[in-house]
């Protein structure tokens, strides 16, 4: 028996994606070749996670340790090591894909009020 599971396109640029799984209830990141399947608080840490990263300080460091950036939150099976154009690349995508569920469920919110 094969069953197929529905993806819902969140959020899509050219260096990565967010779906959403419904049947799962997770976010699925797509970014860097890989491909990280998340609880909602995972990616919310995530995220988290990647915005307390100062790129400016990283951008005007001349350290050899500060080219790139580890990145590992409780949750996630996967550990990004990531540059400086990564980083802003990821940022991006995480941050985007942020302000289209919030979008979302403000809508449904309203919706569902006007309904009831």
């Amino acid at each position: 028996m094969q069953s197929s599971i529905q993806l819902t396109d969140i959020y899509t640029s050219e260096t990565g994606a967010v779906y959403q799984c419904d049947r799962r209830n997770r976010l699925l990141v797509h970014f860097a070749g890989a491909l990280a399947v998340l609880k909602v608080d995972a990616f919310l840490r995530l995220k988290n996670a990647v915005d307390s990263i100062d790129l400016e300080q990283m951008a005007a460091s001349t350290d050899r340790a500060s080219d790139f950036e580890i990145v590992s939150v409780c949750g996630c099976d996967k550990c990004y090591v990531l540059t400086l154009p990564q980083l802003y690349a990821f940022k991006e995508l995480l941050a985007e894909a942020k302000f289209t569920l919030d979008l979302n469920s403000m809508l449904h919110e309203c919706l569902c009020t006007q309904i009831v």
